[in-house]
């Protein structure tokens, strides 16, 4: 199997398996058409890794060589572009894009398996509409492949709008509930705008350069910047709009509202959207985007400062929120900001490289807040429940290792994905925003760990209606406890060069990096004349003691001195409310933009009725008099119409007798 049809039957088998589950499992399977897209992604991710190794073997012959080169590969021409000019369907095969799959497929598949338990109810019979959330689960992992396939700009933008509608989809599962219903419609109208603007830099790319496939116009930026024929200001201008797309995908400031309220959907669309899906999509972009990024200096410094804001803002909502999958959901907001910063400050790979490592142990966070809220009636207060560690083991145990990842505690994945950005920007010309991003990486620890003592430590204590806390099942616990190996050991791919053994941990530039770089850092390289910044581990020490002094703050507030939360959130009050009320960034566009935009729709719904309406009744009152007049003569009896008749062709007999 060639590398092309590999990457063909990736993208479809998902798909494949969403169009059995509608013709088959509706009508026979029912509570089996899980087994309809688990076989077909795990067949993807199979065939995803063979593609990574068969990649991975060409680089190093191709490097051998001392000619690495890749290239979108056209399967057949789509759409017409001009007089004889078409844009193709094609695809590109590269490391970034088998980075990708893995990530996608292997969290996808393991959120699949999960969704066979926690899509039951406590008697093990499936809920309503199982077999559509399955259907949804598989279009979705479709239309992220056919994103991350994409060789041009125009496939990315078909994955790009698939991956928005799947969203949809299922945030809004539970649709009787009118929350889950708003939450859908606040995330589908929130990526409009990003999209618009996504939508327009694409244009403006296919206006500047005759076409939209990533080589040339790559190409085209280089060359033209070299000689002159292209303006710096028409570049930023592409990257800042694309910048809008990415803003509104991956939930950065300002249009961040929509994602914490699409917790709403199940847990499992929480932590696919979350970890791998439609939020890394943006990061995913930005960094393939990296030669027209890297050719702006003015768009690379707004990349970073916003991934730097949007990570401080979230990280301070989510110490005041006791809604665990919402606490989460700000700390996905928060950790996309730091891939955004390790964008705009060049180091393109390890954004990349967080986005890796996070995927594994955020996907491992909301699965295991899945199970806590699978057992207890499903209620995430943390204000209703404690003391689940004992009751729930296995659970207690994944949240604490994807907790410990989270905070960046030495020598998990998140330590070195996290620290990568942070030396990054400390060694680039934005030192400033690396002090935002160690204050960030306090909070992190902090809120993490607040919410881990508060649901697992204390008496045990449950909800209302809950008897007795229980563990979930296999096919909830077993992907937590694979998600668990992916958020100890991911991070050492970036810090191990192939070869060298398990001891060697300490290479800031590692296999990963390695595997990235002719997509990465050379284009990045031709783009710039330089080599991005990689940090070394100088600051190690520091980060690593951050990170122990939020978990150590943390324990000592919830464990020790429960009390003094209570004080601090009395005594600053203001400043609490405005935590916890989300800096009221909500109540701020509904004044702003809803309520006027409401008010115009109540005055044109007046104009239509009453002005356009009053109109046409008017126009139609001629007619309807002549008819009402008219009607007296239509009496039924033939013998008036036979008198009418006559009168008529007298008439009109006098009438052309008196004009001859």
């Amino acid at each position: 199997m060639t590398d092309l049809t590999s990457a063909i039957w990736i993208a479809l088998l998902p798909l494949i398996g969403a169009a059995l589950v509608g013709l088959v499992g509706l009508r026979g399977l029912r509570d089996r058409s899980h087994w309809l897209i688990i076989l077909p992604v795990a067949a993807a991710w199979l065939l995803a890794l063979r593609l990574t190794a068969d990649v991975y073997h060409s680089l190093k012959a191709d490097g051998a060589n001392g000619a690495v080169t890749f290239a979108s590969r056209a399967l057949y021409d789509w759409l017409i572009a001009g007089a004889s000019a078409w844009l193709p369907v094609s695809l590109r095969i590269d490391p970034l894009t088998c980075v990708m799959l893995v990530t996608v497929l292997t969290v996808s598949l393991l959120v699949v398996i999960y969704s066979v338990g926690y899509m039951r109810d406590h008697l093990g019979r499936p809920q309503r509409g199982y077999e559509r959330f399955f259907a949804f689960l598989g279009i979705f992992v479709f239309s992220m492949c056919v994103l991350v396939l994409g060789g041009n700009f125009l496939m990315l933008y078909l994955g790009w709008e698939l991956v928005g509608l799947s969203s949809y989809l299922l945030i809004s599962f539970y649709y009787p509930r009118p929350a889950a219903a708003a939450a859908a419609k606040k995330a589908f109208l929130v990526n409009r705008i990003g999209d618009f603007g996504f939508a327009v830099g694409i244009f403006l790319i296919y206006y500047t350069f005759g076409t939209l496939e990533y080589d040339a116009v790559f190409a085209a930026v280089r060359d033209r910047l070299s000689d002159g024929t292209l303006e710096t200001s028409r570049v930023t201008t592409i990257a800042l709009l694309l910048f809008c797309g990415a803003i509104g995908k991956s939930a950065q400031l300002p249009l961040h509202v929509w994602l914490p309220d699409a917790m709403e959907g199940p847990t499992p669309v929480s932590a696919l959207i979350h970890a791998a899906t439609m939020v890394t999509a943006g990061v995913y972009m930005v960094a393939r985007c990296n030669p027209i990024f890297a050719a702006s200096p003015y768009a690379m410094w707004i990349v970073a400062c916003v991934g730097a804001a949007t990570a401080l803002f979230a990280a301070t909502i989510a110490l005041t929120q006791f809604d665990m999958k919402r606490i989460l959901a700000y700390s996905t907001i928060s950790q996309l900001g730091y891939m955004f910063l390790g964008l705009g400050v060049g180091a393109f790979d390890s954004a990349i490289f967080h986005l890796f490592t996070h995927a594994f142990f955020k996907a491992l966070l909301f699965l295991a807040a899945g199970s806590v809220m699978h057992a207890m009636a499903g209620q995430i207060d943390l204000r209703r429940f404690s003391g689940l560690r004992r009751s729930m083991p296995i659970t207690f145990a994944t949240f604490l290792l994807g907790g410990l990842a989270l905070s960046g505690f030495p020598l998990l994945a998140g330590f070195w994905s996290k620290d990568e950005i942070i030396h990054a920007a400390l060694g680039s010309s934005m030192p400033y925003l690396a002090y935002i991003a160690l204050a960030t990486a306090w909070l992190t620890a902090f809120y993490t760990f607040r919410m881990i003592f508060l649901a697992f430590y204390g008496k045990e204590r449950l909800p209302v209606g809950v008897e007795k806390a229980h563990e979930s099942g296999a096919w909830m616990t077993t992907p937590l406890l694979l998600l668990s190996v992916g958020a100890v050991f991911a991070g050492y791919a970036g810090v191990m060069r192939a070869g060298t053994g398990f001891l060697a941990i300490f290479e800031p530039h590692g296999a990963f990096h390695h595997f990235l770089d002719p997509v990465l850092t050379s284009q990045f390289a031709q783009s710039i004349g330089t080599e991005p910044v990689h940090g070394g581990h100088a600051l190690m020490w520091i980060s690593s003691g951050i990170a122990l002094w939020g978990i150590a703050t943390a324990y000592f507030f919830y464990r020790r001195r429960p009390t003094i939360p209570m004080a601090i959130a009395l005594v600053s009050g203001p400043v609490y409310r405005l935590l916890y009320n989300k800096y009221y960034v909500d109540e701020i566009y509904d004044a702003i933009l809803v309520r006027p935009l409401r008010r115009l729709g109540d005055v044109c719904h007046g104009v239509d009725r009453f002005g356009i309406n009053s109109l046409l009744w008017i126009i139609a009152a001629v007619p309807r008099a002549i008819g009402f007049g008219l009607k007296r003569w239509q009496q039924g009896a033939m013998q008036g119409y036979a008198l009418g008749m006559v009168v008529g062709v007298v008439v009109i007999l006098w009438w052309m007798l008196a004009t001859a």
